[in-house]
Order: C-alpha cells, then structure tokens, then sequence
C-alpha cells in the first residue's frame, strides 16, 4: 500500500500557520536576526533529515520499547446510545481506541486511509518531531483515500493527550481517541483510572460539519473558535480578530466559541439517556483523565455528591518539570 511522505509546500495562511510562523518568526527575532526576516510566505521547511531535527531527536531519552498501532480511518455506523448514526471513526468505534505507552517509548503507527478524501492523524498536545505531526500542507502531505502514512517518534512526556485529524471538519466527526503517556516513576497513589473524552456532536444527525462551516463562512461568523477546521482556503487574515478571541474567566475558549448549537452531548461516544457508567466501591481513589474533544463547546465538569472545596487538581497527571497539568484544546 502506497504511504505519503512529507510535504514541501505551504498553503494559504490560516490560524494555525499564522500561529506556527509567527512564533518561529518571534524565535528568529529573538536571535538578533530581525534584517531580512520573512515573517510571513513561504516557508522554509525543516526536513526530516535535518541537522536541528537530528539534534533534537538525539537529545531524546527513550526507553528502548517500541508500540506498534494501526489505526483505520473509515465510515462506520455507531450507537451513541439511543440513537445510530453514520459517520467517520477510527477502529469502527467513537472514541476510538485509546493508545497508551510510557514516557521515553517510541509509538509508530501506520494510518490506514479508507475515507473518501484526504486525512492526517495530529497528536494533540505532544511535543514531538515537526515532520510527524500531522498538519496538512504544513509538517506533512495529507493522506490521500486508499493509501497509508507511518508516524514514528518518541514520546517525551507523561499526560493525558489525545489524535485526531487536522483536514477540514474531520474533527467535528468521530475521529479522536486519547493517547495516555504513564510516567514510569510515579507513584500511582490512585486505586482506579478512567478516561473521559467529552464531545459536542452533529454529524449524522443534525447539520453536517462541513455545512456548519459553510453556512458560518457565508454569514461573515469568524472561525477561530471551529478548531480542528483549520484547513480551510477561505480562513485567511482578514477575517480573524486575534485579540477578541483571547480566552476570558466567562470565556474559557474565548469569544469565538458557542457559535453552534449541537443537538448532542457525549461522554465516551454515550448520550445522557444511555451514559457512560464508572463502576466502583465507597473509598476507592479514582484518577480522572479528561478530554475535551468537543468542536466549539467549553463544558464544566464535577462530580455528584463531591465537596466543591476537593482537591481537584488531584484528578490530573502533573506536567513536565512538575508542574500542574490540564488538557485543552489549541487552534
């Protein structure tokens, strides 16, 4: 089966590449390189091959232990509990499978494209080599129907992470699954672990995605807040209010979000009529892991019967260098 490689060519500006760029271009600055610096055109790629890459990639503490996946992209029919709905998902299943591995492992995955367009895996949160990240037109070519791409890196840092496409609305359909990174040297002081991924749906139901993205393109509605919708050629500068979009206290995905009215939410792919359910006994310690894979919705989350003053940042992995961590989404 054929697989895609890398690409070396841009595309139009979106959000995520005004981001990528303008922070590479705030790194040359930073260097004293400001005379002759392109902030914005084309760029030029790193390839895989490359000395910063090699360098980078050196630098990497592994384990030696090597995770084999592989991950089908495809159309499936799915129980969202009470209601069956047609749409795309890895593995047949919404979420798909998760995928866990330790710190310092190196994760290979070989993508199986059996959709009917193009699509990318990106690996949401993790800091990993730039050719393997999976953004279309930016760190690779996008993964045409019928063939497949092998992603290969080390996983530097424990957390709780997630992967899903970066190729159109793919994302506001059912292709997302967690990827957990255990930290070999922590304690574990939990008698129980649960993961949750939380999503805002439409598809197969109520409007499609890619209409949604329509019909707010048409209406003049700004697209910042419709992430994992970034490539889109009609997004450009123009119609992007940076600061308005910042996150707020009332806002915490910023302004932007809010915009669509989904007719369902999930807990781990269940509506509330047919929920998810933690089986457990009095005392138990349990670890919450959290993803929120949700298209335009900030939810707010808590426990029944839970004192509002717990401790709740016990429910989360600490980040690199030990600090606090909690997911979120980026643009």
């Amino acid at each position: 089966m054929p697989s895609s490689s890398p690409s070396r060519e841009g595309k139009s500006l979106d959000r995520r590449r005004f981001l990528k760029f303008g922070t590479a271009g705030l790194v040359v600055v930073g260097g004293g390189a400001l005379a002759g610096t392109r902030f914005f055109g084309d760029p030029t790629p790193v390839g895989p091959g490359g000395a910063a890459v090699s360098a980078a990639e050196a630098g990497r503490a592994t384990t030696g232990k090597v995770v084999r996946r592989q991950l089908r992209a495809a159309p499936a029919t799915v129980d969202l509990g009470g209601r069956t709905v047609r749409t795309w998902a890895y593995e047949g299943t919404v979420p798909g499978p998760e995928i866990r591995l330790s710190a310092g492992d190196q994760l290979q995955v070989r993508l199986v494209n059996d959709l009917p367009e193009d699509t990318t895996v990106h690996w949401h949160g993790l800091a990993l080599r730039n050719d393997m990240d999976g953004v279309p037109g930016v760190t690779q070519d996008p993964v045409a129907p019928g063939t497949a791409f092998d992603y290969s890196f080390v996983v530097p840092d424990p957390g709780t992470y997630w992967f899903h496409p970066h190729v159109g609305a793919q994302l506001d359909r059912g292709l997302q699954a967690p990827l957990i990174v255990e930290d070999p040297a922590e304690p574990g002081d939990y008698d129980q672990e649960v993961v949750l991924v939380l999503d805002d749906w439409t598809d197969g139901w109520g409007e499609s995605p890619e209409a949604i993205v329509e019909r707010m393109a048409r209406e003049g509605m700004d697209m910042g807040g419709m992430s994992g919708m970034e490539d889109m050629g009609h997004m450009g500068m123009g119609g992007m209010d940076m600061e308005g979009s910042m996150p707020s206290a009332d806002q915490p995905l910023g302004a932007d979000t809010g915009d669509v009215s989904y007719p369902g939410h999930l807990i781990n792919g269940r509506l509330p009529q047919d929920p998810f359910v933690i089986t457990s006994a009095p005392r138990r310690r349990i670890r919450l892991r959290i993803i929120n894979a949700g298209g335009d919705t900030a939810y707010r989350f808590a426990v029944g019967g839970a004192p509002p003053e717990r401790d709740a940042h016990r429910w989360f992995p600490r980040g690199p260098g030990g600090g606090r961590h909690s997911d979120h989404r980026d643009g």
